[in-house]
């Protein structure tokens, strides 16, 4: 089959992002249109080279041939450019199902499947009993060139003793054996390496809602559920003049909007403040419009010249993991950080930027800790005042998710309360589902699956009576677009105006440049466009919270739950 897999001396290698199951697909994060760069860069490295032919598709943005089902039809993708490598990005537990039935399709075409991502890399031996014929652990890039070489044509037997040469790496030997041939180098220079080449997916069905861009990865801090560091280890970037180069291309291309996918931009502030300044200036000196989000911390609202430099460079959105309004469940995180100071530094960003808050509601604390006794209706009503004391403009709150490869798992495996997979399966593992006995804890099941639900529910939707009444939030557009906005508006300015008098005069700034009418005026100009902007967002959101909620209710994980923790006898 490998013969077959080359045609005119030109060898297909083809990387896939598989499809979310259906009930993910309600999820925000699903709906965002953007694809992960982590396979598009690791496939970009050899794309380019003589007698290769790359390509990669995306599985949830994707308009190309279908098979009978309506899935991408990979059987006539394969005729018409038949793939020796096949790359699958396992980097999302709850693709994982679709990784592995496209990893045994690819195997019957006689293809060699290669897999890496965060979920493969903490358990490569399920995923080599489930098609892949090799994972990759950690960073790719490096080791798919090495691939490349040892596999030549590929198809047939892997070459074991090629494959012993390159670190990093899991396969399955002739005798059905698991290797793992130890640890690779992280990339020391991340300049070194070609820049991701979007390009290189094909068949796409709508316009990316942002381009994904990628400055560094890794992460400095350990928070207990996350898996960045773990497999990335502490943060590194590439120089500010690479990552400004990738902005640059894709705006040239009439792209406008950027989503920068670094777990945190700010890690290093004064390179951020460097990067800012240099995008800012490209954008004024060709005349473009960039819009920007980021992910950041809070600590960010402790550097005014960085705020600064981000406004400058087109930021206007930042996503903020809080994960939660209770400080006994950050301490049990390891954010290292406190409540009250999350929401002094909140109130601060938010008259800069528009904010989106992520939360994880009921987070496990161990078996037996003292500090998990608040109720968890309680807790449902500290992260609404939250929400509203924070000045937080959208939130999403699920529950945890106990990935492998996170300390969380293992904190969990090790006391018995994962839920078993017969039960939850890897497509449930996208926060919507609870993945976790949380009745050691004097948790209730249903109570913990439900409440983060209800306050999607109540933030996008309202009440049951305002749902129906005010269904698609007509009375709030009607409003705006009569009286309210000469209501608010007085309001807003006065406000502002009010504030940077008394700011002037603290400061002994009474005379100083800059007219206090105008920029209150200005002010009070970005407050009702935040108005009309949020109100849009919770339309749309509030359209998917209904599906969302439909999905889950097709699913019958309730009834599941109910069995599983039903009183004995009952």
């Amino acid at each position: 089959m490998g013969s077959e897999n080359r045609r005119g001396g030109t060898r297909t290698i083809i990387g896939i992002i598989p499809q979310y199951p259906l009930h993910s697909q309600q999820n925000i994060y699903a709906r965002v249109r953007m694809p992960p760069v982590g396979i598009v860069s690791v496939l970009s490295q050899v794309a380019h080279r003589p007698g290769i032919h790359a390509y990669a598709i995306d599985e949830n943005n994707y308009a190309g041939p279908t098979d009978y089902q309506g899935m991408p039809d990979h059987g006539f993708l394969q005729g018409r450019h038949p793939a020796s490598l096949v790359l699958f990005y396992g980097g999302m537990s709850n693709a994982v199902p679709r990784l592995y039935s496209l990893a045994r399709e690819y195997k019957r075409f006689g293809a060699t499947t290669v897999a890496g991502g965060s979920h493969v890399d903490a358990l490569p031996e399920e995923a080599l009993a489930h098609g892949v014929d090799i994972v990759v652990h950690g960073e790719g890039e490096h080791a798919m060139i090495e691939l490349l070489e040892a596999l030549g044509d590929g198809g047939g037997p892997l070459p074991y003793d090629a494959l012993t040469r390159i670190s990093g790496i899991s396969y399955l030997d002739a005798d059905g054996s698991y290797r793992r041939t130890g640890k690779r180098m992280p990339v020391a220079q991340l300049d070194t390496l070609i820049d991701p080449d979007l390009t290189l997916i094909k068949h796409l069905r709508k316009r990316w809602s942002a381009i994904p861009v990628s400055w560094g990865r890794g992460c400095n801090f350990r928070c207990e559920f996350c898996v960045v560091n773990t497999q990335y280890g502490r943060h590194k970037s590439c120089s500010e003049e690479k990552f400004v180069e990738q902005v640059v291309r894709y705006a040239d291309m009439g792209y406008r909007r950027f989503f920068i996918v670094d777990d945190n931009f700010a890690q290093d502030p004064q390179a951020a403040i460097r990067v800012s300044r240099m995008i800012g200036d490209y954008a004024r000196r060709f005349r473009k419009k960039l819009i920007m989000t980021v992910q950041v911390r809070t600590d960010v609202a402790e550097d005014p010249e960085l705020i600064a430099a981000m406004r400058y460079a087109g930021i206007d959105t930042l996503a903020i993991g809080y994960e939660s309004p209770i400080d006994s469940e950050l301490r049990a995180m390891r954010k290292g950080v406190d409540v009250a100071t999350m929401v002094r530094r909140s109130r601060i960003l938010a008259r800069h930027f528009y904010i989106h808050g992520m939360f994880i509601f009921g987070y496990p604390r161990f078996a037996g800790d003292p500090e998990a006794s608040l109720p968890l209706t309680e807790r449902a009503k500290a992260y609404i005042r939250f929400f509203r004391k924070a000045r937080i403009d959208t939130v999403q709150v699920l529950n945890a998710v106990p990935l492998p490869g996170s300390r969380l798992r293992a904190r969990l495996e090790c006391e018995g309360r994962i839920l078993p997979q017969e039960m939850v399966g890897w497509d449930k593992y996208d926060g919507q589902f609870l993945c976790y006995d949380p009745t050691p804890e004097g948790l209730d099941p249903h109570e913990l699956q439900e409440l983060p639900r209800l306050l999607m529910k109540k933030r996008y939707l309202g009440s049951r009576f305002t749902s129906f009444v005010n269904y698609g939030n007509w009375m709030n557009w009607a409003y705006l677009a009569t009286v309210g906005f000469p209501i608010e508006f007085s309001v807003f300015y006065t406000k502002r105006f009010i504030h940077g008098l008394r700011q002037r005069i603290k400061e002994h700034a009474i005379d100083a440049r800059g007219n206090i009418f105008a920029a209150s005026l200005r002010s009070a100009l970005a407050d009702i466009r935040r108005r009309w902007r949020n109100t849009a967002v919770k339309t749309y959101a509030g359209a998917i919270v209904r599906r969302w909620t439909a999905a889950y209710r097709k699913s019958g994980f309730s009834e599941t739950l109910k069995k599983r923790f039903a009183p004995d006898g009952a």
